[in-house]
């Protein structure tokens, strides 16, 4: 069983969708989103000892002290917002369309109206744009609080120098005459 980084309260609480949304539909895109995201941000070392944490808190019977650090419990607060939005962009497509045996249908009610393919595509564009600058918080989190996380190893560019980390640029190399 996969464990997920945030449960359905804070998945609320973090994102765009309305109080009335069914949110049980958005948990599968929790998970893989993480997956596609959040895990490549974390690494596999810290990601593991987050799930370990989780799967421990949330075992039968409840244990007494948390054993959840007080350095991850601030972690999953900061990677939630991130975690959200990706999740609602990953789902919005198929809350709008369903696939059936038929074909792909467009739910619609009596008292409202589908909204468009390119309406769908244009809030997909506002919350990735919205997921991906919660994703640089995220790093820009663990960078400053690097020394909280020892588990935590920045990304570095190929090739480049192995011991600075490395998030963008352009490479120019030199001309020889």
């Amino acid at each position: 069983m996969e464990i997920a980084l945030i449960n359905e309260e804070l998945f609320k609480e973090n994102s765009p969708i309305k109080e009335d949304t069914i949110v049980s539909k958005f948990v599968p895109y929790i998970i893989l989103v993480q997956k596609m995201y959040i895990e490549k941000i974390l690494g596999d070392p810290l990601t593991e000892e987050l799930k370990a944490q989780i799967k421990e808190a949330s075992a039968t019977p409840v244990p007494v002290i948390n054993p959840i650090s007080p350095a991850n419990q601030a972690l999953i607060l900061k990677l939630a917002p991130a975690l959200s939005f990706y999740a609602v962009y990953q789902g919005i497509p198929f809350h709008w369309a369903s696939i059936v045996n038929k074909g792909i249908t467009v739910r619609n009610s009596e008292n409202s109206s589908a909204v468009t393919v390119s309406d769908i595509a244009q809030l997909r564009r506002w919350l990735r744009d919205d997921a991906e600058e919660l994703a640089r918080d995220l790093r820009d989190y663990l960078t400053e609080c690097a020394d909280n996380y020892p588990l935590w190893n920045p990304p570095t560019m190929h090739g480049a120098d192995q011991s600075v980390p490395f998030d963008f640029g352009i490479y120019i190399p030199k001309r020889h005459h």
